[in-house]
């Protein structure tokens, strides 16, 4: 790794364990330190923090991955901050919801304390290098206990200290295997390094049972059902790899099927194995994985809202931007990679302007999409946010129209309290809302029967996407400010409803936002009886302009 990054990567994956584990402490439960209180949403947003550091630290393995042309690796460090974004996510939404969910809090302190102990493990090359020669001691003990003699190199530290190594240096503790007369000469050098010591596997179990809320004593037979036979297992892998290796079973690639395939399906059923141990010990480790897989499907509590997102918004969207922050360390990290004088086989700079054109694209939509809260004003109030192109009274009727361009929410909300009496679909061409003959576009017709008489809410298709999507059914009660439907890109609102009784407070060309009044209902009770006498023949007069108008 490019030396200037170094430090930056032990300042991420320090300062995130410590941030999670602060996030996990304050989350609990409100606290009270030196006089001041901590709320849990403090830990909360600690959290959100820690998570996305962790996904950047990841994010910065990357090149190392690329310089030793182990892509599928990269991958999975690239995958992480879209991952840990996505867990991100899910802390705010707590704090939204004011509601904890205790999975993503278990996985926090599983993160920690797993994480906490191999990250110091690693970069402690004295303490990797005694438990890698400990595991390669034993495990040619089990070779040479089938007569298969087998002896050992010298621990090989690397250069720098002993005592601390950025782990981001790649300067690996390890010890040959020497396969003394019995190994083929043309079989490749075989060394035990810190991956093979089962560390990761062990430490992820030890994660698990510790952070998990049960009795002392289940979670000490759940870790005496797996560690020790992870730690034993591994050592029959090791033996069996170096025998095969050194056999040259299979020629050069020998290692590759080895270690690479057989090796890590044997780790992999082995694990299914012991996860079923210790969810026999600890159901409540099972539900917290459970609960971590089952986060797409975590609800909002009734009355609160997700996201700030449109309902509707495609799916797509989310792809785009997990696949923009994919590519782009790959990209990033191309101009480093070639002063390095590695020719990598990827096609880093391509990939660097294919996620920059995603994310930005991605950008856009997100932004494009967001559904913010609105203040609802009282009166009769506007549909959408947008530019007020018609507000007019003609033949009885209002009637007001309001353009969306690309940059306005497309969220159209009710105008008023009411029941939906209908919604109607009409087809027609795509021009765009701001012309005139845009009024022959598609469109969705939705009537709303309120307390002042019926209200069309008419949302029009423009040039781009075509598509307006309806939250609601004929039948439903729809309150003032409610959301009711979407429409993609640039599209217009119209509205009308008898103008008896109605002052229109807007005029052509100012600009309003969904919930803001546009205009204002009187009713007959509130009139003097001098205002009624002059009242109300307006109004009857029109309610009959209104009853013979054709919309």
């Amino acid at each position: 790794m490019a030396s200037d990054l170094s430090i930056l990567a032990e300042v991420l994956v320090i300062s995130s364990l410590i941030i999670l584990s602060l996030g996990y402490f304050f989350s609990s439960k409100a606290h009270i330190i030196f006089g001041k209180k901590f709320p849990v949403k403090i830990g909360h947003n600690l959290n959100i923090i820690g998570w996305l550091l962790l996904g950047f630290f990841w994010w910065i393995q990357v090149e190392h991955y690329i310089l030793i042309n182990d892509p599928a690796n990269g991958f999975f460090c690239a995958l992480a901050m879209p991952f840990f974004g996505y867990l991100a996510i899910h802390e705010y939404l707590s704090i939204r919801w004011n509601a904890n969910y205790e999975p993503l809090r278990w996985l926090a302190a599983m993160t920690v304390v797993a994480g906490g102990i191999y990250f110091f493990v690693e970069r402690v090359p004295i303490l990797s290098g005694w438990l890698i020669q400990i595991v390669a001691e034993q495990s040619i003990w089990i070779l040479n206990s089938f007569d298969i003699p087998t002896s050992l190199g010298n621990l090989d530290y690397g250069d720098g200290s002993k005592y601390y190594r950025p782990a981001s240096n790649h300067e690996e503790v390890q010890i040959a295997i020497e396969g003394d007369e019995w190994r083929n000469p043309d079989s490749v050098s075989v060394t035990i390094v810190l991956a093979c010591t089962a560390l990761q596997s062990m430490i992820i179990f030890v994660g698990g049972v510790v952070c998990t809320k049960a009795p002392a004593d289940r979670r000490f037979y759940a870790f005496l059902a797996t560690v020790p036979a992870i730690y034993l297992l591994n050592l029959i892998r090791n033996a069996v790899v170096i025998w095969l290796t050194y056999e040259h079973i299979w020629g050069d690639e020998t290692f590759f099927y080895a270690h690479g395939v057989l090796g890590k399906i044997g780790s992999l059923i082995a694990l299914v194995f012991l996860a079923i141990a210790v969810f026999h010990f600890l159901p409540e480790m099972q539900d917290s994985i459970l609960g971590v897989i089952d986060l797409p499907l975590r609800k909002a509590p009734d009355g609160l809202r997700g996201l700030p997102f449109a309902k509707g918004m495609p799916s797509q969207v989310a792809y785009l931007l997990v696949t923009g922050l994919v590519l782009f360390p790959f990209g990033f990290f191309s101009k480093s990679v070639e002063e390095q004088g590695f020719d990598s086989n990827l096609p880093l700079e391509s990939m660097y302007t294919l996620s920059i054109i995603l994310l930005l694209v991605s950008c856009f939509l997100l932004y494009f999409y967001r559904d913010p809260e609105r203040k609802i004003e009282s009166g009769i109030v506007s549909p959408a946010d947008g530019l007020v192109q018609r507000a007019e009274i003609k033949s009885g009727m209002v009637r007001l129209s309001i353009f969306m361009n690309v940059h306005n929410v497309h969220v159209n909300r009710s105008p008023f309290d009411g029941k939906v009496l209908s919604i109607k679909h009409k087809s027609g061409g795509y021009l765009p809302a701001f012309y005139k003959d845009s009024d022959k576009n598609e469109r969705l017709m939705t009537k709303i029967e309120t307390s002042i008489g019926v209200m069309k809410v008419i949302q029009i298709a423009g040039v781009l996407v075509r598509r307006i999507v309806s939250y609601v059914k004929p039948g439903i009660e729809v309150t003032k400010g409610e959301r009711i439907g979407l429409i993609h890109f640039g599209s217009r609102v119209d509205l009308s409803f008898e103008s008896a009784g109605i002052e229109i407070l807007v005029k052509k060309g100012d600009r309003v936002l969904a919930g803001q009044q546009l205009a204002e209902y009187t009713p007959m009770s509130s009139l003097s009886v001098t205002e009624k006498l002059f009242e109300a023949p307006k109004r009857i007069l029109s309610k009959l302009q209104a009853t013979q108008s054709d919309e």
